[in-house]
């Protein structure tokens, strides 16, 4: 079975220091890479966990999961030629990486499959960082998610861990409880958030006096998830997509005993297991999955 943990998400933005700037006042993001149009970040030792596009449309340009093995990028090749799926590129296209697959999937979605981003040494800083510690999953809707998830199972060997019946599915593709969530809602794919982990309680609460000094309120939370059972808070960022502040999660280790939930028969209240459901806009965040252009990726012909 391939392990493949969420790496980076490339979005385009209106303004890239605007948005970088964001993520550094509300989580610590540290720049590490930065070009004409383009800034990368970081919360830990990964060269990049978010990568700034300057773009007319705010929107995802892309998606990257870091696979364990670098073996299993050849086999991540074979699957997705017989899958049907558009090879882009077969080489690493950003730095920080070194071997690279680009394919298109369902929703338009590239996917960058690659091994071994580069890391900076170890350090007190990586080891506790103040507030974000690493990006941990991304949450899109759509009107059909049905073939997204077949392609997330058959294709990059995630696992289904929790369902709210047919509206929600929570995929994992290591031992975190999920990676990608899929919501069948709407008719365009969006990107609705993209979530980073929090040490515990604590760091939620400075988290959030933070935002206060920042003069920013949450749009949801904190509130406990019942999918998940995690901790969460929610906060848009400059282009009005999401971003979730998360702590204690669930760890799924025994691949052969675990069996997924259906928390449909606790309606919405699953989604907090606390309080309050989600405010009325709450469909009205998110950005667009964009088309890869023909201009921006090498093209692999097979």
């Amino acid at each position: 079975m391939i392990k493949t943990h969420i790496g980076h998400l490339a979005l385009r933005a209106r303004d890239v220091e605007s948005s970088a700037g964001f993520l550094n006042d509300i989580l610590g993001l540290r720049r590490t890479y930065v070009a004409d149009g383009q800034v990368m970040l970081s919360c830990n030792e990964k060269h990049h966990e978010v990568q700034l596009l300057a773009g007319p449309t705010p929107g995802v340009d892309h998606l990257g999961l870091e696979v364990e093995d670098e073996r299993d990028l050849d086999t991540i090749r074979d699957r997705l030629i017989a899958a049907g799926a558009q090879i882009l590129t077969e080489n690493a296209q950003e730095p920080g990486i070194d071997s690279a697959i680009r394919a298109v999937g369902p929703f338009d979605l590239v996917f960058e499959l690659y091994a071994a981003m580069e890391r900076e040494p170890l350090s007190i800083e990586h080891y506790m960082p103040p507030l974000g510690r690493r990006l941990g999953h991304v949450s899109f809707a759509a009107g059909d998610c049905g073939e997204m998830q077949r392609f997330l199972t058959e294709v990059l060997d995630f696992r289904v861990t929790d369902t709210l019946g047919e509206r929600v599915a929570w995929l994992r593709g290591d031992h975190e409880h999920h990676g990608v969530a899929l919501v069948n809602a709407g008719t365009t794919a969006t990107l609705h958030h993209y979530a980073f982990q929090l040490e515990n309680w604590g760091a939620i609460q400075r988290y959030c006096d933070g935002l206060a000094f920042l003069g920013k309120r949450l749009a949801w939370g904190p509130g406990r998830h019942g999918p998940g059972r995690n901790l969460y808070t929610y906060l848009p960022d400059p282009d009005n997509t999401i971003v979730e502040g998360y702590a204690d999660l669930l760890e799924v280790w025994d691949e052969n005993t675990y069996q997924p939930i259906d928390w449909s028969d606790r309606g919405d209240s699953a989604l907090n297991l606390w309080g309050p459901m989600p405010p009325s806009e709450w469909r009205e965040y998110g950005v667009p999955v964009l088309a890869p252009r023909p201009d921006e990726h090498a093209i692999a012909r097979h």
